[in-house]
């Protein structure tokens, strides 16, 4: 039967906010297979994620990680039935005909499966367990698989929550960059470093100029469109282990540990042509002042980021710092 294209949207965004397939061999998960396994005597157990094409492998007892086509797995029963299977000896159950497990040197026999429920309902995957010879449970023994089942659901919820709060603490709400307190953080992770192997550290402050002016006339929605603007080109002109963060307002921060001197001016000249002309809806456009120095032996966060925001103020008044 196709697959409802619905059901399909509703499970893949579901994935995509669960993050799990990013998360393989999470260590909870892979205690809840290795339990499972336990529990139902068998040789395996797996936790299993799927999306309209693979069924992910995200945590094991007895097995390998990996994907699956997701047509040939046992699994996708249970998922798309949202329902659970107790299977006895799979190479003698039709259901499971078409199906490489159950062929082979070591065929898939005994063989149990339970969904995983998100919060609203939707399976996103399984929780099951399998061995290569003949085995059935207690109903004591499937209702325990019933509660690890429960807990790996709420532990696919719990985490991404947790990933949601720690991104919502460490990030600004509205561009997406790091906040004044995950910069600090980073920051200092770039003392440490140059302790320890050298180099450079370049950190400047970046403002918006005019930008009340902007609101005025324009509205705070424009003014947030600026700013999500200028969050946006900072992103993409930096490499990936630079910082760019959102100190509050207009201003914005960025970390760079660079190799020399050279290397830093090249970077600043990237990042002046890279903010510049900030389109507004009259036509006309808005520009950012840089401002920026070098971190100095003896700095902590705070002496760094002032040494900036004075160059900053500077470089908007046209002297040197």
């Amino acid at each position: 039967m196709p697959a409802d294209p619905a059901l399909t949207r509703r499970r893949q965004e579901a994935l995509t906010r669960l993050g799990v397939l990013d998360r393989a061999g999470d260590p909870a998960l892979s205690g809840l297979a290795r339990v499972t396994a336990y529990v139902a005597g068998a040789g395996h157990a797996a936790v299993h994620i799927f999306d309209d094409l693979f069924q992910h492998r995200v945590a094991a007892a007895g097995a390998p990680l990996g994907r699956h086509a997701r047509t040939d797995s046992l699994c996708h029963i249970v998922v798309d039935g949202e329902r659970r299977i107790v299977c006895p000896d799979a190479t003698r159950d039709e259901r499971f005909g078409y199906s490489s497990f159950i062929r082979g040197d070591a065929p898939v026999r005994f063989y149990t499966s339970l969904p995983l429920r998100t919060s609203d309902g939707l399976v996103v995957g399984t929780l099951c367990t399998w061995d290569e010879i003949p085995g059935d449970l207690t109903d004591e023994q499937l209702a325990r698989l019933e509660d690890l089942a429960q807990q790996a659901s709420i532990h696919l919820e719990t985490s991404a929550l947790a990933h949601d709060l720690g991104h919502a603490a460490s990030h600004d709400g509205l561009t997406g960059v790091a906040n004044r307190l995950l910069l600090c953080d980073r920051l200092a992770q770039s003392f440490a470093r140059r302790l320890r192997h050298g180099g450079e550290i370049l950190v400047a402050i970046i403002d918006v100029d005019q930008f009340k002016a902007i609101n005025d006339t324009h509205g705070h929605e424009v003014g947030d469109t600026v700013l999500i603007e200028v969050a946006h080109r900072l992103t993409r002109t930096l490499r990936g282990e630079d910082t760019v963060a959102r100190l509050g307002g207009d201003e914005f921060a960025i970390v760079a540990e660079v190799a020399d001197q050279p290397t830093a001016e090249l970077l600043l000249s990237r990042l002046r042509a890279g903010l510049a002309d900030l389109p507004l809806p009259d036509g006309k456009v808005a520009r950012a002042t840089i401002g920026a120095a070098p971190a100095q032996a003896g700095d902590d966060v705070s002496t760094a980021l002032e040494r900036a925001d004075r160059a900053m103020y500077a470089a908007k008044r046209g002297v040197s710092a």
